[in-house]
């Protein structure tokens, strides 16, 4: 008599305590009960092999009211992937028994690491996550497409080195160019530089890209969204022993500053940098901050930044259908598109069938000491240069929001302008015999 009563006590106890446990910590062993996931496939941007990815997170949801017992969370490569997972605390190809409360998820933390393949093209690196729950099998697909490359740290460049169009060079840290050595960059070039390295030239650099194999200098961070990001690496520094550089159908974007020009004292006016067929592009400190120095330019293309698109405080400057288009994008501007000359040097500066506009009333600034020739171009500013210019009307670009500055069919610019010896835009169609101003020809 006394042991049933003791049995029924049990069981009431026993009925008490899961009647009073809530049902999201009640296990549901039902195959019913399946995981739902925040995607299917896992994508990593193209990475470089041996720099490790950004983190991915991958949500596993639990729609059940029930608690589930996920019985293995695993690597379908295991521990040969180049991926690796992280849950609750826990890493390894092989993960077991996670449980997930009634309508409550888990994150995926997920990265992955590439060896050197020795392709110089692009190769896609697959894998799955494999999830095991209540006899149920589900996957997640991971997907990368990896890309080896040449590695620079903290070098300095063997002289009168090319650099081939074989695989994306990426430079952590700042290289060398020395005194009396050049390095050419051939069409077609991708360089990529990783936080504050920089480009150091004391010698000569020449980048030769073409209409058809154009030249990339931007961030090592290759995702998409971080393609307009500012600041990210130092940029091309040219020292005072440097002359005779070009840069022809190249993209430069992402520095601090993308180019910086140090003083060079001399009596002439021969250029030390040449730009052709150049697009500068979101910057944090400036596009190009030049000292005393000589500087020429056709078919430049310079937008986005908090800071002046040109600051040249002395020497000789000519620019012809460049197209200096500022506005306050995500930031405050701080400067307009130009700021020329200094309270005691002097600046010659020659502006040909160009197009220098933003939203600033004045996009220009300058000392007394600035001798600024303004011809055939539209100037948002009180200067007033020669007759053939265009004072403060708007150019009318396509979409200057996606930063892109060509011209609609009811632009100022159209035929404003008469040769100065620049026979096609930057993307390389010919000018007519009365140009279009700025960087652009209208189509």
């Amino acid at each position: 008599m006394k042991t049933t009563s003791a049995f029924w006590f049990f069981l009431l106890l026993l009925l008490h305590f899961f009647s009073c446990k809530p049902k999201d910590e009640i296990l549901s062993t039902s195959a019913n009960d399946r995981l739902s996931f925040s995607e299917d496939t896992i994508f990593f941007d193209t990475l470089f092999t041996t720099v490790g990815s950004i983190t991915k997170r991958l949500i596993v949801h639990n729609s059940s009211k029930n608690r589930i017992r996920v019985s293995s969370i695993s690597l379908a490569g295991g521990s040969n992937s180049p991926y690796s997972i992280i849950v609750n605390g826990r890493s390894g190809p092989s993960l077991s028994d996670i449980d997930i409360l009634g309508n409550d998820s888990i994150y995926v933390l997920i990265k992955v690491l590439m060896d050197p393949s020795n392709q110089n093209l692009p190769f896609l690196v697959s894998d799955s996550i494999l999830f095991n729950t209540n006899s149920n099998k589900q996957k997640v697909q991971l997907e990368t497409y990896g890309q080896d490359a040449h590695f620079y740290v903290k070098e300095t460049v063997p002289c009168n080195t090319l650099w081939t169009n074989d695989k994306p060079y990426v430079i952590y840290d700042t290289i060398n160019i020395n005194a009396g050595c050049e390095l050419k960059i051939e069409a077609g070039c991708k360089i990529y530089l990783h936080n504050a390295a920089a480009i150091n030239v004391k010698g000569k650099l020449t980048i030769e890209g073409t209409s058809l194999d154009s030249v990339l200098i931007a961030s090592d961070k290759l995702d998409a969204s971080a393609k307009d990001d500012l600041g990210q690496w130092g940029g091309i520094i040219f020292q005072s022993t440097s002359s005779g550089n070009s840069i022809s159908w190249t993209t430069i974007r992402n520095a601090s500053t993308a180019i910086t020009l140090m003083p060079v004292v001399d009596t002439d006016t021969i250029p030390e940098l040449t730009l052709d067929h150049v697009y500068l592009l979101h910057t944090s400190k400036g596009m190009i901050n030049a000292a005393e120095t000589d500087l020429n330019a056709s078919n430049v293309v310079m937008s986005h930044c908090p800071m002046a698109l040109l600051k040249h405080t002395a020497g000789y400057g000519v620019w012809k259908h460049c197209t200096f288009a500022n506005y306050s994008s995500g930031f405050f501007r701080e400067e307009p598109n130009m700021l020329l000359g200094s309270t005691v040097q002097i600046l010659k500066m020659y502006v040909f069938n160009s197009i220098v506009w933003g939203d600033k009333i004045d996009e220009v600034s300058s000392y007394n000491s600035t001798q600024l020739f303004l011809q055939s171009s539209i100037w948002r500013s009180t200067f007033t240069g020669t007759s053939s210019n265009i004072l403060n009307s708007n150019p009318l670009f396509k979409s200057p929001s996606q930063f892109n500055f060509s011209l609609t069919a009811t632009s100022p610019a159209i035929n404003l302008c008469v040769p100065e010896g620049v026979p096609d835009d930057i993307v390389g169609a010919p000018r007519d015999a009365t140009p279009d101003a700025g960087a652009y020809e209208f189509q």
